[in-house]
């Protein structure tokens, strides 16, 4: 039996285990329940914050037969022999495939796609909330424009415009110098002909300007609409660039031919009286 001192010590120890064990088993199902009750509340916020614009999935694919034909294959042989510590071979041989044929059908596929333009959407406001601080950008947008349309009209290089029979017959020179007419009809089709060069249909009028890289600028006048072109040189000869001249700092120079009516009658006095004139 034992001693007074050891029996209260260890009935308290009993105690103790017998009280941690029946914790344990009754709290078990109650963390278990809470953790899966915390994991589904908190997994879906997460999907919207990850989304892309445009979203692929593929919730299913199903491949009905996969075929493979081999001809002609041999295997792979290896020897291996060893006697002790005296004698050791090593032998193989490599496998050889003369012909495979693979066939795959009856493949099923779901694809989902998913776009959504919330970040274009964020470029819209953030364009329009610049503007909104920034007005003068709006000027600023127009007089590049303004610059980029006489740049492409004189690289057009438009000599001057003309009225025929109801259609717009346009005159320009080309980078090699070339002479194109343009009828535009009344559909709005138009048709480009060459009808001539700087060298037939132009005069020199003798202004050259030496540019860098041994360039020249000659000034040729076309008497027909009135106009000034400048050609441009190499050293070869060759033509490298033809504009028009701006006349005043305006737009190309526009011609326009009408038919001229017949002139009224006109009236002239003579020795007080009226008299009648046609011309």
């Amino acid at each position: 039996m034992l001693p007074s001192t050891l029996l209260y010590p260890f009935a308290l120890l009993l105690a103790c285990t017998v009280a941690l064990a029946q914790e344990s088993s009754t709290t078990t199902p109650i963390s278990s329940t809470t953790t899966s009750t915390t994991t589904s509340a908190t997994s879906t916020p997460t999907t919207d914050d990850t989304t892309p614009d445009v979203h692929l999935r593929v919730p299913q694919l199903h491949v009905g037969r996969i075929e493979l034909d081999v001809d002609n294959l041999q295997a792979n042989l290896n020897l291996k022999a060893k006697v002790a510590s005296l004698v050791q071979v090593n032998a193989g041989v490599a496998v050889s495939i003369e012909k495979v044929n693979i066939t795959i059908s009856q493949v099923d596929a779901e694809v989902e796609l998913v776009v959504r333009l919330g970040h274009l959407v964020d470029i819209v406001n953030r364009v329009f909330k610049s503007l909104d601080l920034n007005p003068l950008l709006i000027d600023v947008i127009n007089d590049v424009t303004d610059v980029l349309r006489v740049v492409v009209g004189a690289v057009d290089g438009l000599i001057g415009s003309i009225t025929q029979n109801g259609n717009v017959l346009n005159f320009l020179i080309d980078n090699l110098g070339n002479i194109v007419q343009e009828v535009t009809d009344a559909a709005g089709a138009v048709t480009s002909t060459i009808v001539g060069d700087f060298k037939q249909n132009m005069t020199a009028t003798g202004a050259v300007k030496q540019l860098a890289d041994g360039l020249i600028e000659k000034t040729f006048s076309f008497a027909p609409l009135n106009a000034l072109v400048d050609i441009v040189f190499n050293e070869a000869g060759q033509v490298v660039q033809a504009t028009v001249q701006k006349k005043g700092g305006s737009g190309t120079t526009t011609t326009t031919t009408t038919t001229s009516p017949t002139p009224a009658p006109t009236r002239a006095k003579r020795h007080g009286r009226a008299v009648h004139q046609e011309l």
